[in-house]
C-alpha cells in the first residue's frame, strides 16, 4: 500500500505562473507596442517580433490588461517555468479570443513548453466590447525542472491582428487515461496481494 501512495502523492515542488492576466507591468493606456528583447511586463519576455500590451482597447475576462500576439508584426511571450517535477504532467490553462480589427477570419496561435507543441484556434465573431474569450488548456509532461512557456502568434495574423490572450494558469495534471490504468492495475494487484495475506476483510451491514 506504501508503494501505491507514493506513485499518487503531491509532488513537493510546486509550478506557478507569474503575473498570467498581465495586470503588472507598465500601464498600457489603450495599448502600447512592445517589442522583442522586452521584459516591461512582469514575468514575461517579448520573444520574438512585436507584441501589443493591451489596456482599455478591449474589454477582459479578468483584470484590465490582456495581450495581442501580434503587433506590427508576428510576435511571441515567454515566460520560464520552475518547480517542474521531471515525469509529471501539466496543464496550462488560458483563456483566448482574436483582434476583432482583423476582420471575422479565424486566428490560430500557438503554445509551447519546451519541444511540446499545440495549435489553439478561436473563429466566433466578436467585437471590442464584447470579445467572447473563451478558455482553453494545453498538456505538456515536464523532462526538466524548469523549462519554457511559449505563446505566438501565426500567419493567420496577417501584419497586426492577432490571437489574444490573458489569465494563463499552470494546474497539475490528472493522469492521462493509460495511466490511470496502470494505477488502477497496480492497486488490483496490492489488493490481490493482501487478499491473499488474510489482511483485506469484506465489511457487511
Amino acid at each position: 500500500m506504501a508503494a501505491a501512495l507514493a506513485i499518487t502523492a503531491s509532488p513537493a515542488n510546486a509550478a506557478t505562473i507569474i503575473n498570467g492576466s498581465f495586470e503588472d507591468g507598465p500601464d498600457p493606456g489603450s495599448f502600447t507596442e512592445h517589442v522583442a528583447g522586452d521584459t516591461s511586463i512582469t514575468g514575461w519576455t517579448v520573444s520574438s517580433g512585436t507584441i501589443d500590451y493591451i489596456g482599455s482597447y478591449w474589454e477582459t475576462p479578468f483584470g484590465e490588461n490582456s495581450i495581442d500576439l501580434a503587433g506590427s508584426s508576428l510576435g511571441s511571450i515567454t515566460q520560464e517555468l520552475t518547480g517542474l517535477n521531471i515525469g509529471q504532467g501539466y496543464t496550462i490553462t488560458f483563456w483566448a479570443s482574436k483582434n476583432p480589427d482583423g476582420g471575422s477570419d479565424p486566428r490560430t496561435g500557438l503554445v509551447s513548453v519546451g519541444g511540446q507543441t499545440g495549435a489553439f484556434a478561436y473563429s466566433a465573431f466578436n467585437s471590442l466590447a464584447d470579445m467572447q474569450w473563451a478558455p482553453y488548456s494545453f498538456y505538456f509532461v515536464a523532462d526538466a525542472t524548469s523549462m519554457f512557456l511559449t505563446f505566438a502568434a501565426d500567419a493567420s495574423a496577417g501584419c497586426c491582428f492577432g490571437p489574444a490572450l490573458d489569465n494563463v494558469g499552470i494546474i497539475d495534471a490528472v493522469p492521462e487515461p493509460e495511466v490511470w490504468a496502470m494505477l488502477l492495475l497496480g492497486f488490483f494487484g496490492i489488493g490481490v496481494q493482501m487478499r491473499r495475506r488474510g489482511v483485506l476483510r469484506t465489511v457487511t451491514a
